[in-house]
């Protein structure tokens, strides 16, 4: 069931205002789906709703200033609205006093003369009195400007290495031990040639290796020694979000940050929420996939959980239960929408993909189907369009189909709007997708789409028989049949093109700016709604005053203390304490009891995909309006006899108290034999 829809109500919500940081480790040279997203939002909040956005990210990257005059030069943020910091460049190097000048460094002017265009030179380093020193220069991909510079002893071993951004700033330099030819220091250099951090290293004995040991960052308020990379970010979020009182979201789109930023505790003004891009589920879908157990983990914590599928949104709900945090927030396309790309002559017997070369994408897949659509239509034509790791492995592909003459790797195009609108239908072979972006901007150019059937975004854009074919994944011969089918009936064709155009417009430029108004606004009521009933329902965990086992039941008595004017629901909730799967959850019998039946109300399944230790049990009280709080279940005043043992479903169980008193289950699974 949809969260919501877009309506005329909801185009007309706008967007809050406040500060939106939008997350993500880095910036990369050539980046993909995720990080294109990102910036359309910055760039779309910004022109749209006149909102100020940050893309926020952590890496050290000598070619950040570059990249960030590129997007905006090339259109793809707009500089009024947007701003592009990093954690190295616009914090840890602007609040510090400095440890040092860094005055060592020869001038890059200089060091090009010596040097020239050869590898190595002599000169007569400051820093080493009369002994000479060879020095080595490695230049960026222009040839020209230098990207670092290394100093040799004597007996030509490595003694530093001084790093400079694009812009001739120098940025970062590591110390060796000339010995052991190992890095045992390096210092960050800000533009005030100030010495801003150290990054120290360790001789390991065991791993006869260095290993990193700590951070020392030379802040305002003096020097700190820091553990690790997390803690530097952690202290980056924390004085953003308490800057000043301006509300705030820190929306995480890269599930690597999660876990640096959703540590951090959060300050009234701020809201912390997370994006979901790509399949959360493993081998079926109550696994949870490693890089995703974070989100799961935080999920009572975080203001919002943003999906780009109503199919995502189902999938977590089987995993979590159901939560007043989870919003519907779907792509768009950049660029207005003309229904005259309908009148493009279209190639009838041409398919076009246009695609990074991943492995994720299954293209070779495509590859085997368009095999057989040569052999009943021997002039089909399929042209593959982009770039990546797996060229080769495809072009191997066609060449071993002998396929030369028909299907084609195309490199990059600067215009997919015309491949698509030329041809007769686009193909999309992915094992997982977080929204598939190529087949929404195929539908935007009425070019029909035969797709396999993988999680997520195929049925959410491609409704079978309407404007394309949704086929059983993995079923080649299938594919093939789509393909057939479609090159064959122009009538069909048609109606398909047309329909792709209509099913574009759903995702609007305006439906987008009020899918999103519609989500924050509800976030903010949601966190004062959550705070009422936290005030009238109270913080204190709530005891249990008994608890008995009888044969294949185990009964629960407390008392939740609530007024029903408040309360339309209270039940027991069991959650995995890594990952807050819910595991449990029955409502209360009376006014005081609940009862679990040990082999009909435990869900076995997600206990054994997510390998369950630990039950951790709280009451779920839901508001009349729908709002949930939970406390935890106390159990300091409870003696417990005896392990429960599931022989039926294989499981050990152990009631116990947890160190701060509250009521948790340690499971084991019982071995055959």
């Amino acid at each position: 069931m949809s969260l919501h829809a877009v309506s005329e109500f909801n185009i007309k919500q706008k967007i809050p205002d406040m500060n939106y940081y939008f997350i993500s480790g880095g910036l990369p040279s050539n980046y993909g789906g995720l990080t294109k997203s990102l910036l359309l939002r910055s760039k779309l909040f910004g022109e749209e709703c006149n909102r100020k956005t940050f893309f926020l990210t952590f890496r050290f990257d000598l070619e950040l200033a570059s990249k960030k005059q590129d997007l905006y030069k090339n259109g793809k943020i707009d500089e009024k609205y947007t701003s592009v910091i990093n954690l190295y460049d616009d914090f840890l190097s602007v609040k510090t006093n400095g440890k040092r000048s860094y005055e060592e460094k020869l001038g890059l002017e200089q060091i090009k003369k010596q040097v020239g265009m050869g590898k190595f030179a002599k000169t007569v380093s400051r820093l080493f009195g009369k002994r000479n020193s060879e020095i080595s220069v490695t230049y960026y991909a222009d040839g020209k400007t230098i990207r670092y510079v290394d100093y040799w002893n004597d007996k030509s071993q490595l003694k530093k290495r001084e790093e400079y951004t694009k812009n001739g700033g120098l940025a970062l330099v590591t110390h060796y031990d000339e010995q052991l030819n190992k890095m045992f220091l390096q210092e960050y250099v800000n533009n005030k040639n100030q010495v801003y951090l150290d990054k120290h290293y360790v001789w390991n004995s065991e791993e006869k290796d260095i290993q990193f040991s700590h951070f020392t960052w030379y802040s305002l308020e003096g020097e700190k020694k820091v553990k690790d990379e997390s803690e530097l970010r952690q202290f980056w979020i924390d004085y953003l979000q308490n800057e000043n009182d301006v509300p705030k979201l820190f929306l995480v789109d890269s599930r690597p940050q999660d876990k640096h930023v959703f540590k951090v505790k959060k300050s009234p003004s701020a809201y912390y929420g997370a994006i979901i891009h790509n399949k959360h589920y493993g081998n079926h879908k109550y696994q949870i996939k490693g890089r995703y157990k974070e989100v799961f983990s935080q999920m009572y914590n975080l203001d919002a959980i943003f999906f780009i599928t109503e199919e995502q949104i189902d999938d977590f709900r089987l995993i979590s239960g159901d939560q007043e945090t989870f919003f519907f927030t779907p792509h768009t396309i950049d660029k207005p929408l003309n229904p005259n790309v309908l009148n493009v002559p279209s190639e009838k017997y041409k398919a076009v993909i246009i695609s990074r070369l991943a492995s994720m994408k299954n293209l070779t897949h495509a590859v085997k189907a368009f095999s057989l659509v040569v052999k009943e239509i021997p002039e089909a034509k399929l042209d593959i369009f982009g770039s990546g790791e797996d060229f080769e492995k495809i072009k191997k592909e066609i060449e071993e189909h002998k396929l030369q003459n028909n299907v084609f790797l195309k490199g990059y195009t600067n215009n997919p709007d015309l491949e698509f609108q030329k041809a007769w239908l686009t193909i999309s072979t992915s094992h997982f997708e977080g929204f598939g972006l190529s087949n929404m901007e195929a539908l935007s150019n009425g070019c029909p789409v035969v797709t396999y059937d993988y999680d997520y975004g195929a049925r959410s854009l491609v409704t079978d028989g309407v404007n394309g074919y949704v086929i059983e994944q993995y079923n080649i011969e299938k594919l093939a049949e789509g393909i057939i089918a479609l090159m064959r009936d122009e009538k069909t064709h048609q109606e398909f093109s047309e329909q792709a155009f209509k099913m574009a417009e759903k995702y609007s430029r305006s439906n987008y700016i009020g899918n999103w108004g519609y989500a924050l606004n509800r976030m903010i009521e949601v966190r004062e709604e959550k705070a009422m009933l936290f005030k009238k329902i109270g913080k204190k965990e709530l005891p249990i005053s008994s608890y008995t086992k009888d044969q294949d039941k185990v009964e629960l008595e407390l008392d939740p203390h609530t007024q029903e004017d408040l309360v339309k629901q209270i039940s027991l909730v069991g959650l995995d304490r890594k990952n807050k799967a819910e595991i449990i959850n029955i409502p209360l019998l009376n006014d005081s009891h609940f009862r679990i039946d040990l082999k009909k109300d435990i869900n076995i399944e997600k206990i054994a995909a997510n390998k369950t230790q630990v039950i951790d049990f709280y009451i779920r009280f839901i508001g009349t309006n729908h709002i949930k709080i939970m406390r935890r279940v106390s159990s300091e005043e409870i003696k417990f006899d005896r392990n429960h043992v599931m022989t039926d479903l294989g499981y050990c169980i152990e009631p116990y108290t947890t160190v701060k008193g509250n009521f948790s289950w340690k499971l084991t699974e019982l071995k055959e034999g």
